[in-house]
């Protein structure tokens, strides 16, 4: 049996799908991220390149710390430094003060935004920053810039988190490296103004994403609720002997939608169905009471004429088919009166003893070797929840089906056993084998596999229906199977045991 592909399936697989468009647009940020510090990174080097071509255009004050500081003074170096490097690599000039601690606060926001994106990050494992961190940052860049290169690295704490940029490059005089400018700008400072905005961003539709797919879930989660409180309304609408009890369906509903219509429109339909079965349950009553009269009238005067003319045949094939009228009313009748008797049946203990009794009784009104019985001995002490009228309905119906289908070649079997604490009783008989696409419908009323025109028997098929009737009442299961060799049939009834003693 395959697995169903459910509603609920459906939609855990959509928010599922759904939920892949944060990853994605996490990795856009992660992204965007890189491209806003590779800029701020850039911007920082022509800072540093600018500040090397003030200081080639003065190179008489190169050296001398005071007038150099003059000149540098309008740069804003609030958590900045600038170093001054000699062609030995000596620092000659420090200006500025970078505060390596320092922290700043983020709203929820911006909070949101950076928590996902460093979330994202630990999973993907991108790189978090442009450029290479060293142990030594400062003999790295300045030696790259007293050899004429411009570069630049971060500085890292012992966290192994970057604290601040540092950015080198080489000074010139008569196309000479006589030294080095080293600029130094803290991580909050260099590129907070920037980011901020952009988590602020991330943080907004990580808030606006999160909203809508809460909200797809719990609406998908709503809807298959809903159907599925529908589906248990329907199954609640037949009882327990397929009656339809459709007031199951009128629970009310908040939203008035499609899915509240169909209720509406499955009980209208629950309504009218009821309203017919109650027409034909009525119907045998009625049938039987409007007919009574004439079929005694019509029976009376074919005794008057069988009486005056004794030798016509056709008088008596009209009595034949009146009395198999009057049987086919007796035996619609007999169903009505059963279904409706079922309803307020107790059920109480009963010995299994007396199921073997009935079948003994059974054996001994029928010819000599019709029937045979097998009944194990573990059976003597044993009693199950059933009423006892009711369960020799239920076999006389059985042993009635294998009689009229029995071929005489082995006799009827009639079997009693317990398997796993129920009672297992099965009618076998040789003969016709039922067709698999029928065995889920021959106990349903109108079902008979019989030959028709026959005049001397009236078969509606109620037969079966009645004994599975008699079975769902008793809580039991009745099946039928053909025999291996497609031979004859069984008959199961299968019944759960009452707890007895030891």
């Amino acid at each position: 049996m395959t697995a169903r592909f459910t509603i609920r399936r459906r939609l855990l697989l959509l928010f599922l799908l759904l939920g892949i468009l944060p990853l994605l647009a996490y990795r856009l940020a992660i992204d965007l991220q890189h491209l806003i510090l590779n800029h701020q990174a850039s911007l920082h080097q022509h800072t540093v390149q600018n500040l090397s071509l003030i200081l080639e255009t003065r190179p008489e004050i190169w050296g001398k710390t005071q007038e150099a500081g003059q000149i540098l003074s309008h740069i804003d170096l609030e958590q900045s430094s600038i170093w001054l490097v000699n062609q030995t690599g000596q620092t000659q000039y420090v200006m500025g003060h970078l505060n390596a601690s320092l922290s700043f606060k983020r709203d929820f926001l911006e909070w949101l935004g950076f928590s996902g994106i460093q979330l994202l990050g630990k999973v993907a494992n991108p790189l978090p920053y442009p450029f290479p961190q060293s142990p030594y940052p400062e003999r790295e860049i300045i030696e790259a810039a007293l050899k004429g290169q411009t570069s630049q690295q971060y500085r890292i704490n012992h966290q192994q988190n970057p604290i601040s940029l540092m950015s080198a490059t080489p000074l010139y005089h008569n196309n000479q490296i006589i030294g080095a400018v080293v600029f130094e700008q803290s991580i909050a400072q260099l590129f907070q103004q920037s980011l901020s905005a952009f988590h602020r961003l991330i943080g907004l539709s990580t808030l606006i994403l999160l909203s809508v797919l809460t909200g797809v879930l719990f609406y998908a989660q709503a809807m298959s609720n809903r159907i599925l409180r529908l589906g248990e309304d329907v199954k609640k609408s037949f009882s327990s002997a397929k009656k339809l009890q459709p007031g199951y369906l009128k629970r009310p509903e908040r939203q008035n939608d499609e899915l509240t219509q169909l209720r509406q429109d499955i009980w209208e339909m629950f309504e009218k169905l009821a309203s017919y079965e109650r027409y034909l349950k009525q119907l045998p009553k009625t049938l039987r009471h409007e007919l009574h009269n004439p079929i005694n009238r019509v029976s009376a005067n074919l005794e008057l004429l069988a009486l005056t003319y004794p030798e016509q045949d056709r008088i008596k094939q009209a009595q034949q088919g009146l009395a198999q009228l009057q049987r086919l009313l007796t035996a619609l009748s007999e169903a009505s009166s059963l279904e409706q008797s079922l309803e307020n049946q107790m059920l109480y203990p009963l010995a299994v003893q007396r199921i073997s009794d009935y079948f003994q009784s059974i054996c001994d009104s029928l010819p000599t070797g019709l029937v045979t019985i097998r009944i194990a001995q573990n059976l003597q002490d044993c009693a199950v929840q059933a009423d006892g009228f009711l369960l020799e309905q239920l076999i006389d119906k059985l042993i009635d089906n294998a009689l009229d289908f029995n071929n005489g070649r082995q006799p009827i079997l009639l079997s009693m056993e317990k398997q796993s604490g129920q009672l297992v009783v099965r009618v076998s008989n040789a003969g016709p084998t039922i067709p698999d696409e029928l065995k889920s419908q021959i106990f349903e009323g109108m079902v008979s596999l019989r030959a028709t025109g026959d005049l001397d028997h009236a078969h509606l098929g109620l037969g079966l229906y009645l004994a599975k009737l008699i079975a769902q009442h008793h809580q039991a299961e009745l099946s039928v199977d053909n025999w291996p060799d497609q031979q004859g049939v069984t008959f199961c009834l299968v019944i759960p045991l009452l707890d007895t003693p030891a």
